[in-house]
């Protein structure tokens, strides 16, 4: 009986879990490319839904370098949520200031970051756009 406990819980926790990594990839991913066409809307101008089909046009080929992106911003924002809920720091004070701070440089950071990952994923697709129009392999755009 015990055997079957178990097993049920193993089942459980297996299924369950692998659901959670199935819709945490694909939030990380989607968030990725959100942050993206956020970037792109400040620097070229395109707003809603073309900014997000442009996002998803750049990401195109390399969705898994974006979801490693996201994946530390988010491994930071829990780990900066995770000793505050445990310790208590909400009650207020300077731990909460803290915080906040780290909070707001992390997401600086992640600005910056999505900056270079936009420049990145633009610089790709026109290297691939010039390699079809001239017919040869190229490593860089010739300048």
């Amino acid at each position: 009986m015990l055997y079957l406990q178990i097993l049920l819980l193993m089942c459980y926790l297996l299924s369950y879990g692998a659901a959670f990594v199935a819709l945490l990839t694909k939030f990380l991913e989607w968030s990725a490319m959100w942050n993206m066409s956020i970037v792109i809307s400040t620097l070229e101008g395109l707003y809603g839904v073309e900014a997000f089909a442009l996002s998803a046009y750049f990401s195109k080929g390399i969705g898994r370098r974006g979801l490693l992106l996201m994946l530390v911003f988010f491994v930071w924002g829990l780990s900066l949520r995770l000793p505050c809920l445990y310790f208590g720091c909400y009650e207020g004070g300077r731990e909460i200031v803290a915080q906040i701070c780290m909070f707001c440089l992390g997401n600086v950071l992640k600005w910056v970051v999505c900056t270079v990952y936009f420049y990145d994923c633009k610089k790709r697709i026109l290297e691939k756009k010039v390699d079809e129009e001239v017919g040869r392999d190229i490593d860089a755009i010739d300048a």
